[in-house]
């Protein structure tokens, strides 16, 4: 089921920068924060260690996205990190009335791999594969757009909305771990993330959700809810951060199937055009052989290839290994507090939320969905509990392959 967090006030989920006296808060709310919540929820309550370890076991929780509330929202996710961008007017270019507009965002997964797999098939094409802004008289230089977004209806219209994050930014003195006492010229500033955001078409601001994906039985769901409208969330709860409400949220996304089938009809259309464009069309085949589907990361995700760290995952479909054919990923750090322990939990080479892989499967795309649908439930990779390795099979974006 879907689930949405509608902060009641500031939200500080985040850390310490380092050798700074900044707390910055994320954009989004890791799983990870709830299932905290809901042990502390439960401690409070008087329940046992072994009682808080049952409840929690029996909850999955995924990350939540923020959408800003200003139309039906039908999802929210980060946008893969193929999504691209003019790099002089960024932004979608199919927006709101009223609002700012960009020269269009463009998913470049699926060019790319038709254009590689048919060098691989032995084509030759006069010029080089390069992107470059398609606006009237730009043609200007294309870069990676960094953004969550959200796909929402408002007056009957369809839109893509980036989200603009909006910070509560509060500087206060700091204190004296051994006097209890203000310290003497010693500031920190606590930045985040602020209950309401700007709206799209420029009219004021509205109220932002977090929408996420949560399963478990039933009681173990009601107790989350319930914790979380005692418990506040993040850092500072004594001092006006952190209070949420969570409703039971409608969430829109293709199913499985669909995505599956429109990321392979997408691929053999490009492989066609592209094909064209070779000087030995006729030698290459008309179309790519197998079933191709990508895997895009939501969390960060911890990943060991024969015990040694690695940011590209190996998956097991109907008892086949499979490789990655394409993938666009970044490193990152996993890591952690324990509460429990006191201490900082260990840090692990991860790779990034927003990173893609792309894996080719021989047969019927029928045979391929039971399998996928467990990847997608799942996740991937290691300390899958702490709401690492969370993963979407055939990224909706990855369509968009012309300017939106």
């Amino acid at each position: 089921m879907w689930l949405q967090i509608i902060p009641r006030e500031p939200l500080l989920v985040g850390d310490v920068k380092a050798g700074s006296q900044f707390l910055v808060g994320r954009p989004y709310i890791p799983g990870r924060v709830l299932r905290g919540a809901l042990a502390l929820d439960l401690l409070r309550q008087g329940a046992s260690a072994t009682r808080v370890r049952e409840v929690v076991g029996r909850l999955r929780l995924g990350n939540f996205f923020p959408a800003v509330q200003w139309g039906d929202v039908r999802y929210a996710l980060p946008l893969p990190m193929t999504a691209m961008t003019c790099k002089r007017h960024p932004g979608f270019r199919e927006g709101p009335k009223g609002g700012r507009k960009g020269h269009g965002v463009v998913d470049a997964l699926l060019p790319r791999l038709a254009y590689r797999l048919l060098l691989e098939a032995g084509a030759r094409f006069p010029v080089p594969f390069a992107f470059e802004c398609a606006a009237e008289g730009c043609q200007g230089r294309m870069e990676p757009y960094v953004r969550f977004y959200s796909l929402q209806e408002h007056n009957g219209e369809q839109h893509f909305v980036a989200f603009e994050v909006r910070y509560h930014a509060q500087t206060r003195v700091a204190l004296s771990r051994r006097r209890r006492a203000a310290s003497e010229a010693m500031l920190y500033t606590a930045s985040a993330l602020a209950p309401r955001a700007p709206c799209p078409d420029g009219n004021g601001s509205a109220p932002v959700a977090f929408l996420g994906r949560a399963a478990g039985d039933d009681d173990a769901l009601a107790l989350l809810r319930e914790a979380l409208g005692r418990t506040a969330i993040g850092a500072l709860h004594n001092r006006g951060y952190g209070r949420v409400q969570v409703e039971e949220a409608r969430v829109d996304l293709p199913a499985l199937a669909q995505r599956l089938q429109a990321f392979n009809e997408t691929l053999k259309r490009l492989w066609a055009d592209l094909r064209r464009l070779a000087a030995n069309a006729v030698t290459v085949p008309e179309a790519p052989s197998g079933t191709y589907f990508s895997l895009d990361l939501l969390a960060p995700a911890v990943f060991r290839a024969d015990g040694v760290p690695s940011l590209l995952p190996q998956l097991t479909v109907a008892g086949r290994r499979l490789e990655p054919v394409l993938w666009v990923t970044r490193p990152d750090l996993a890591s952690g507090w324990s509460t429990a322990w006191g201490l900082p939990k260990p840090t692990d080479l991860a790779a990034r939320a927003a990173s893609t892989y792309v894996y080719r499967m021989p047969g019927d795309a029928s045979t391929l969905l039971p399998e996928l649908e467990r990847i997608e439930q799942e996740g991937v990779g290691e300390r899958r509990d702490e709401s690492f390795g969370e993963c979407l099979i055939c990224h909706p974006f990855h369509l968009e392959v012309e300017e939106r």
